[in-house]
């Protein structure tokens, strides 16, 4: 199956995400219908081990799978769906219908849609350069509703570069911060290498007759 929607890289928008999430649900929907047709049509090594043994592939119980799948899918996603118009919006300015766009954005929607010069610009540029580009004291609301959509999971790239950098460099190879040595240190062995100082009072005495030979 297709998971390439969870590899999150550089310079991923949200509605990216969703558009790819969309299409998966959408597809395993298609499967689901196809497997309850006894169809594999998509599942190829399936499709040769039901025609070497017929009626052996349990589709009925597959396509059971999938609709859970799906619907856990749909659960988990559903906060998605209350971002569909504003997503749409967002991605898709020129094209959005303007009257299901929030109060505060229609009028700015509508002097956009209507500057040909701005949609040549967002054909030529990636969505998330578009907005750097326009003007804010013209559409102070454009702005703002562009800003909130950026800034949803924004940090998630380079949240997951982090912990990708710190597992390489805790390797054996590399460093000796292990879980074990953090939980149980050596005390011990580490103090035992320490040469600790002290002043005693003949080491203070001796001190200040060298400073007296000094002055003197």
């Amino acid at each position: 199956m297709e998971n390439r929607f969870i590899c999150f890289g550089r310079r991923q928008v949200i509605t990216q995400m969703y558009d790819l999430i969309t299409a998966f649900q959408h597809k395993l929907y298609l499967w689901k219908s196809q497997m309850e047709q006894n169809n594999l049509v998509h599942f190829t090594v399936c499709q040769s081990f039901s025609a070497s043994f017929p009626g052996a592939f349990p589709c009925a119980r597959l396509a059971n799978k999938l609709n859970r799948l799906f619907n856990e899918y749909d659960q988990r996603f559903s906060d998605f769906r209350t971002q569909h118009s504003g997503f749409g919006i967002f991605s898709n300015p020129f094209t959005a219908d303007e009257y299901s766009a929030p109060l505060v954005l229609l009028m700015e929607l509508k002097d956009l849609q209507s500057d040909s010069d701005q949609r040549i610009k967002f054909q030529d540029v990636e969505i998330e350069d578009f907005y750097h580009l326009l003007a804010p004291a013209l559409i102070p609301q454009r702005q703002h509703h562009a800003a909130y959509v950026l800034s949803m999971f924004e940090g998630t790239y380079l949240c997951e570069q982090l912990f990708s950098v710190m597992n390489l460099n805790k390797t054996r190879h590399r460093s000796r911060l292990t879980d074990d040595n953090l939980h149980a240190p050596d005390i011990d062995r580490l103090t035992s290498g320490k040469c600790c100082q002290t002043s005693g009072p003949k080491k203070i005495d001796t001190y200040l007759k060298k400073q007296i030979i000094i002055c003197e």
